[in-house]
């Protein structure tokens, strides 16, 4: 007579199979930590460059600095003659001014590290004078000289010609002294970046006499 197998009580009532190993999961590709390495690098940088955005944005709040105030103090103006040589206009000038340079600032100094003066009649450029470059502590003032001495060729009978003869019958000259720069600021031991700085002095020439009146400048770009 057939006996019944014996009962099998480890399995459960719904195992219906052999037992189910868990195997181990296979080693990463050889550059996987590679790139992971890379991917922490990268935003490590992220991180580093936000911060230090920020730590310039709070620095520039607190301290907030203000533009450097420039004038002419005083101009001269010994020549400015119009003369034709073969059909063709000449304009002789011989200008110098002395330009001041405020800093109004009681937390920052200013670097000047590049500035250049431009003088400027009726669209005309006359010339171009280089002007030291220096630091500028807060709240200090320096005068910086500017010459300007040569001939322009202005060419046939134009319009500038007509506008020097009127202001020649006052004696007076409009000319308009252009500053141009590159400057930082200094906070304690932090300097910023340098930022381009220019500037224009509407200024009124007599010709050779006195009477030339203070000219404060417009600060444009910072």
């Amino acid at each position: 007579m057939n006996q019944p197998p014996p009962q099998q009580s480890h399995l459960g009532a719904g195992y219906y199979g052999p037992p189910i190993y868990a195997y181990p999961q296979p080693p990463p590709p050889p550059n996987e930590h590679f790139r992971r390495l890379i991917t922490i690098a990268i935003r490590a940088f992220i991180a580093f460059c936000v911060a230090f955005g920020l730590a310039i944005l709070i620095l520039w709040l607190v301290f907030r600095p203000q533009k450097m105030r420039i004038a002419v103090s005083s101009a001269s103006l010994r020549r400015f003659d119009l003369t034709s040589s073969s059909g063709t206009r000449f304009l002789s000038f011989d200008l110098s001014a002395n330009l001041t340079f405020r800093n109004p600032n009681t937390r920052a100094g200013i670097y000047y590290d590049w500035l250049e003066a431009d003088a400027d009649f009726d669209g005309m450029r006359l010339g171009t004078a280089g002007l030291p470059v220096f630091y500028q502590g807060r709240k200090e003032t320096r005068e910086v000289p500017a010459v300007f001495q040569g001939r322009l060729e202005i060419g046939t009978p134009s319009g500038s010609e007509v506008e020097y003869q009127r202001d020649n019958a006052t004696g007076v000259f409009p000319v308009d002294l252009w500053i141009f720069g590159r400057i930082r600021y200094k906070f304690g031991s932090a300097v910023t970046r340098r930022y381009i700085m220019r500037a224009v002095c509407p200024a009124r020439l007599p010709l050779g006499k006195v009477g030339f009146s203070y000219t404060d400048c417009k600060v444009l770009d910072l």
